[in-house]
């Protein structure tokens, strides 16, 4: 909705929640979480995946290699490009760290179908998103963290 509203400049429609779906998903990750499967976990609330990427970047001061042709998606949803992908701010939507040697534990602990490996952890300092074999951001995580801070500069 923060997307939306600055570039288009309308509210657009809020997302919708299914109690049944999410209370499978807190639970099941919780689950993992409790395991020790998971090594980092954010939501995708405000500013959606593309936000909760560059901020687990920031935060661990790595890079990552995502590819969003990997991302489940309700084919009734239109993409609207790789908006709807990159900014839906829909809940009961995380993006997980976990070790590969966790993988699979990881991937039995969640409901079937509601998961996919986007991605990886890189040593570089980049986050590089494509689809469909195509570049959509190719930046250095220190010069996001310098814009995404900028606002709060008062200096």
């Amino acid at each position: 909705l923060e997307f939306r509203r600055v570039l288009f400049r309308s509210r657009g429609n809020p997302p919708t929640v299914d109690p049944q779906r999410g209370l499978s998903i807190f639970r099941a990750l919780h689950q993992a979480i409790q395991a020790g499967r998971v090594r980092s976990c954010h939501d995708l609330s405000e500013g959606g995946l593309a936000v909760a990427l560059a901020e687990m970047a920031f935060a661990g001061g790595f890079g990552a290699n995502v590819d969003l042709t990997k991302l489940p998606m309700d084919p009734a949803t239109p993409a609207h490009g790789n908006f709807t992908r990159l900014f839906s701010e829909s809940n009961s939507r995380f993006i997980c760290e976990v070790e590969p040697a966790q993988r699979e534990a990881f991937e039995r602990d969640l409901p079937t179908g509601l998961f996919a490996c986007v991605g990886t952890v890189e040593a570089g300092h980049r986050l590089l998103i494509s689809h469909e074999r195509q570049t959509v951001l190719n930046e250095d995580i220190f010069e996001l963290k310098r814009v995404w801070q900028q606002p709060l500069d008062w200096s």
